[in-house]
């Protein structure tokens, strides 16, 4: 099987014995430069790579089929979820985890209130929540200048860690992979520290410390 790409007005798109390599009806499959192509030129010989969808193919063929009705439906999700972001939700009774959120987590969510002019306020309990109410507008207009490469890592970052913040900074390259894992985890570390470190939990660990490498390499070879 003859698998090959070519340039095509700006970006590359993918043939197979001839014939153009699509992921839906109406999107071909998109690599933004040359370095990127490669790699899922290397994926689309890799059947494994098909099934894993934080390869660079996995992630490539997301953001391809992104249309302007799946952005808007991805813009609605991650407005919803920043008003219940990781890094805000502070409902813990233990005073010294609340104390070490405090200092990890809100030198973030100052900083991201300040760039977009929102009024972002920490969770201390389940039934009020004012941030529903706070203006996104900037946020919003930030998002939708995104490309759709750009908008898929945004999207799968934030739907993995639950924190749209974190992710804002991960995306702007303020925060590394490791201290990303550390921040996420947290409260999950915090707990280890006194009760153990579960073979379960090291899995879980693992996979999401992986996916978190698979994300960042994406987002290294798409610039």
């Amino acid at each position: 099987m003859k698998i090959y790409y070519k340039s095509y007005d700006g970006s590359f798109i993918f043939y197979k014995n001839n014939s153009l390599v699509k992921v839906s009806r109406s999107n071909p499959l998109i690599a933004t430069n040359d370095k990127h192509a490669k790699l899922i030129l290397r994926d689309l010989r890799k059947n494994e790579a098909k099934t894993d969808p934080f390869s660079i193919l996995g992630l490539s063929m997301f953001a391809s089929s992104l249309d302007k009705k799946k952005v808007n439906e991805i813009i609605i999700i991650l407005l919803k979820n920043l008003d219940f972001d990781l890094l805000l939700y502070r409902f813990f009774e233990d005073e010294e985890l609340v104390k070490l959120m405090n200092q990890k987590y809100d030198p973030f969510v100052s900083s991201f209130n300040e760039i977009f002019d929102i009024k972002l306020y920490v969770i201390k309990n389940l039934i009020k929540n004012t941030n529903s109410d706070s203006d996104k507008k900037l946020f919003k207009k930030f998002i939708l200048k995104l490309n759709k490469f750009y908008l898929t890592i945004f999207f799968k970052l934030s739907g993995m860690s639950k924190s749209v913040i974190l992710s804002y900074f991960f995306l702007k390259k303020k925060v590394g992979i490791s201290n990303f894992f550390e921040l996420i985890n947290l409260e999950n570390k915090f707990q280890q520290n006194r009760w153990g470190y579960v073979d379960e939990q090291k899995k879980i660990d693992e996979y999401y410390l992986s996916t978190l490498k698979k994300i960042s390499f994406f987002l290294k070879n798409i610039n």
